[in-house]
């Protein structure tokens, strides 16, 4: 709907006289694919923590595997947080640059 409504603009805008130029660009697919990658370092690091969680609750320390599975928990949160980041950077909206 938010698209619809800026390539509306734009169109009107294009129509107007004293605008020479209006180019519509989207989001930067460098920053998301970066997100991208920090979600999926995140995810790891979330595998390997609960893997850690896992042996230490084997072992019988259930306040370490406790720790363990909290901190997995936390690494998975911020792998959803840098995927919503790079949804938001790879969509970025729409931008209208002016030029005359």
């Amino acid at each position: 709907m938010r698209i619809g409504y800026t390539v509306a603009v734009a169109a009107l805008l294009a129509g107007t006289p004293a605008m020479a130029q209006v180019m519509i660009g989207g989001g930067d697919p460098g920053a998301a694919q970066q997100h991208q990658y920090q979600a999926d370092q995140d995810r790891a690091a979330g595998r390997q923590t609960m893997e850690a969680a896992h042996q230490e609750a084997a072992m019988g320390n259930y306040g370490a595997a406790e720790r363990d599975r909290e901190a997995a928990h936390q690494d998975w949160h911020a792998a959803h947080h840098q995927e919503h980041d790079a949804d938001r950077d790879s969509s970025g909206g729409v931008s209208i640059q002016l030029g005359h």
